[in-house]
């Protein structure tokens, strides 16, 4: 069906060329036009895109990319409408931390 509308490969490119940096520490606001491949982006350095494939690197100070280890290190809020607005962001993502990650990482890790 893609080759029927000048597609000539079987696979989707979902994003291309992509590099960035983040300092530790920082908060960081990912920008651009709907439809720019921010979420893709979001999604792929979360390990919540499992279809498909991924080509390149995905490297952490350097190194490559453990997801067990970037999921401890790092978090991620999507831009949705279903957060309450009588709680802050930091409580949004501690939630999700004791929602997500396993019962083996302390209450003092996930805070």
């Amino acid at each position: 069906e893609m080759k029927d509308q000048g597609v000539t490969e079987s696979r989707l490119q979902l994003l291309r060329e992509v590099t960035g940096s983040f300092r530790p520490g920082v908060l960081t606001a990912l920008m651009g036009v709907s439809g720019a491949g921010k979420t893709t982006l979001m999604d792929v350095l979360a390990g919540r895109k499992t279809g498909g494939y991924i080509e390149g690197d995905i490297r952490i100070s350097g190194y490559p990319k453990n997801q067990e280890t970037f999921a401890r290190i790092s978090g991620y809020c999507e831009q949705t409408d279903i957060h309450s607005p009588q709680i802050t962001v930091k409580e949004s993502l501690i939630y999700s931390a004791f929602l997500r990650l396993p019962p083996e990482v302390s209450d003092s890790e996930k805070m």
